[in-house]
């Protein structure tokens, strides 16, 4: 990317930050701000614990504990995906968005008034299941926000072009059959430009790209509001 394109993207988030401070966004799971607790999915930290990042079971008993609802991951370099060879062949480790880390079938709300860009289900072990981005515009700056991991159902209820309002019911949380694999949990991201994806978007990206996508995809909490 350009150093042109670098600095439009810049002056979009400076702008965009302002207004989002500004806003009062519908929490997007119940609960999530104030009884979700952080959970540490780090690569030191599992290994630490000897939890072993392949085995389901061992991930969901870690996640879960006695507390119904976990969140965290944002830019935490992680070993959950080294077993998939896409991600482990170019050391895509980084995390770029929240995960909400909570029961299959949990309602999940639009934070502010969408439209809805992409539905799709991007199959395969690792992946987000079924996909769900929505394009957000305050005044004249437009974003988009990526739900990943989502039930089946969830990519059969919307439509692309359909408006979403602020508080809406669009969707629900997966189960592993559907969701890639994964315990369930929202993957939830902020992107400041699609970079030509039409249906999909990177949820984690090398050390090396770092920088760069910590600008495309700033932190998820200026919507989450998580308070931890």
């Amino acid at each position: 990317m350009n150093t042109q394109k670098i600095d439009g993207l810049k002056r979009k988030w400076t702008d965009l930050e302002a207004r989002l401070s500004k806003i009062k966004f519908a929490e997007i799971i119940p609960g999530s701000r104030t009884e979700s607790i952080k959970v540490d999915l780090s690569k030191n930290t599992l290994d630490r614990l000897k939890i072993d990042s392949t085995s389901r079971e061992q991930l969901s008993a870690y996640i879960f504990g006695a507390n119904s609802i976990r969140n965290g991951g944002y830019m935490e370099r992680r070993n959950l995906y080294s077993p998939f060879p896409e991600y482990a062949t170019n050391s895509r480790d980084t995390h770029l968005g929240i995960d909400i880390w909570i029961a299959e079938g949990t309602p999940i709300y639009c934070p502010y008034d969408a439209v809805v860009f992409a539905v799709h289900n991007n199959e395969g072990k690792g992946n987000y299941g079924p996909t769900i981005i929505l394009k957000h515009l305050i005044n004249d700056i437009s974003f988009f926000t990526l739900y990943g991991h989502l039930s089946s159902k969830s990519v059969r209820s919307v439509r692309k072009g359909q408006i979403i309002s602020s508080g809406q019911l669009f969707s629900n949380t997966g189960n592993a059959s559907e969701n890639g694999g994964w315990p369930p949990h929202l993957h939830f991201q902020i992107i400041l430009d699609l970079l030509n994806n039409d249906v999909d978007f990177p949820g984690v990206c090398s050390q090396e790209e770092r920088k760069l996508y910590e600008l495309l995809c700033p932190d998820p909490n200026h919507i989450l509001q998580i308070h931890n």
